[in-house]
């Protein structure tokens, strides 16, 4: 079947329904370590191009822009360390934290800002995605790590005001910028895994953060926008935990912590993945890198896959070889489109 040249938000956006596609999307969804990036203008990357937007140019891929939104406003105490809180109970909550919370949505981003997302949107070779707080991550950052965990049990009722007021902040939020430009996705940073598994059990995860995620989620898709979660680790059991409340995706898929997409495809069919590509690979050449690529190339074939670095690609990682990775992956982005004919099955999400 032939299939003309695409945008790369009409192809991001038929993938996930289903529809045919000129090829898979080639895109790096993190941006790049400071420190991978250090390394290749030591091997002599030109310094213009070692900006977000600019490297992917770069190398070629299709390029992703995150907007990244946080509801804190400027004057909100820092934690004393990292993991560490700056609030234990509602006293501080209300006194200390409160007053620096939830900006006005419809002065959060310039209008200079949407003028250059419509920019964005006018280049044939630019996704543009946006990223707020998960409903596990939100409240850790202001109680701390260790503390968030306990707060479930100590502090039940604050937790669940806590992500109350933040999800009826997003609902505003969701309003005043969507109304105005339409990305073509948009991701909730959760990292509610580690390689062991959910830091929580379902039991807390239905009681504490689904039904906030039930409240928000059919807002983001009231605009006809795909949501994913971003958590890494071993997201085996959450793929069905964030599946139940809405979620289209997930990302990134660390193979160190042992997870198989194929896997979540059979458990969530209707679900996308981006990521999965073990980045720990990379540094060996091209031959462990087509390796990698014939892995994951079953999954793809069945549609629902975007292959990209399973986080961020490490610092011991030369041009040469994150050519030869790019290379690789736009060959198999093709042999996807070879394989299908260009008609990926089964929507994931379907405007």
């Amino acid at each position: 079947m032939e299939i003309k040249p695409m945008t790369a938000s009409e192809r991001f956006r038929n993938y996930l329904s289903g529809k045919p596609v000129d090829r898979v999307p080639v895109i790096e969804w993190a941006p790049w370590w400071h420190l991978t990036v250090n390394h290749w203008l030591e091997e002599g990357l030109p310094r213009e191009h070692a900006g977000y937007l600019e490297l992917q140019s770069y190398y070629g891929l299709d390029r992703c822009h995150q907007t990244n939104i946080t509801c804190k406003k400027a004057g909100l105490p820092e934690p004393p360390g990292f993991g560490l809180g700056i609030m234990e109970d509602e006293e501080d909550y209300e006194r200390d934290i409160l007053p620096h919370l939830f900006p006005d949505p419809e002065t959060i981003l310039s209008d200079d800002y949407f003028r250059f997302l419509e920019d964005c949107r006018d280049r044939s070779d630019t996704l543009n995605f946006f990223t707020v707080e998960g409903f596990f991550w939100y409240p850790r950052t202001l109680f701390g790590i260790e503390n968030h965990l306990y707060s479930f049990y100590d502090e039940p009722e604050l937790s669940k005001r806590m992500c109350e007021e933040y999800a009826d902040w997003l609902v505003k939020l969701f309003h005043a910028i969507f109304s105005r430009f339409r990305f073509d996705f948009m991701s909730f940073a959760e990292d509610m895994s580690y390689n062991g598994g959910p830091m929580i059990s379902k039991e807390l995860f239905d009681e504490f953060l689904a039904p906030f995620y039930r409240k928000v989620i059919p807002v983001i898709h009231s605009y006809g926008i795909p949501v994913y979660i971003d958590s890494d680790g071993d997201i085996t059991m959450a793929v069905d935990w964030y599946a139940s409340v809405g979620a289209d995706g997930m990302f990134p898929l660390e193979r160190q912590a042992g997870v198989d997409v194929s896997t979540y495809l059979d458990k969530q069919p209707q679900m996308t993945f981006l990521g999965h590509f073990d980045k720990m690979c990379m540094k060996f050449g091209e031959e462990a890198m087509r390796a990698e690529f014939e892995r994951i190339l079953p999954s793809m074939i069945r549609g629902k896959v975007i292959p990209s670095v399973d986080h961020q690609t490490p610092p011991d990682v030369s041009m040469d070889n994150y050519r030869i990775y790019v290379r690789l992956l736009k060959e198999y982005a093709n042999k996807v489109h070879h394989e299908t004919g260009g008609i990926l099955p089964c929507p994931v999400y379907a405007e």
